[in-house]
C-alpha cells in the first residue's frame, strides 16, 4: 500500500504540473490532441468558438481590435478550463496517494503493538 500511495501522489502531481505547463506553452486549438482525451475534449468548445470568430470580418479598426481581444479571451477561458478540470483531477489522485501513505504509515505502529500484545 506505502508504494501504490506513493506512485498515486507522484502521479497526480506530475499531471498537475503538466497542466501548469500547457496553461503556458499550448494554445487550445492543439488541446484536443493531448493525451488526456476525456478532458481534453473540453477544448472542442473553444474550437468551435474561435472557428465562428474567425469567419467574422471586422470593418472597422475598433471592430479588428475587438475582434482580436474577443479571440484572445476566449483563448484564455479555454485554456483556464482546461487546468482547472486538470487541477481537480490531478489533485484528487494525490489527495488519494496520500490518504494511502498515511494510512499506511499509521498502520504500522498500531500493528507492532497488537503483535507484543498477542492480539
Amino acid at each position: 500500500m506505502l508504494v501504490i500511495g506513493a506512485l498515486l501522489f507522484l502521479l497526480g502531481a506530475g499531471y498537475m504540473l503538466w497542466a501548469v505547463d500547457r496553461l503556458h506553452s499550448t494554445p487550445s486549438e492543439t488541446e484536443p490532441l493531448a493525451f488526456d482525451r476525456p478532458v481534453a475534449s473540453f477544448a472542442q468548445r473553444i474550437v468551435a468558438a474561435q472557428d465562428r470568430l474567425s469567419r467574422v470580418q471586422p470593418a472597422t479598426p475598433l471592430e479588428r481590435s475587438l475582434l482580436e481581444a474577443l479571440r484572445t479571451r476566449t483563448d484564455l477561458t479555454g485554456r483556464l478550463l482546461l487546468l482547472v478540470l486538470r487541477l481537480l483531477i490531478g489533485s484528487s489522485v494525490a489527495t488519494a496517494g496520500l490518504a494511502l501513505l498515511a494510512t499506511t504509515l499509521a498502520q504500522r505502529p498500531l500493528l507492532g503493538i497488537f503483535r507484543r500484545l498477542g492480539i
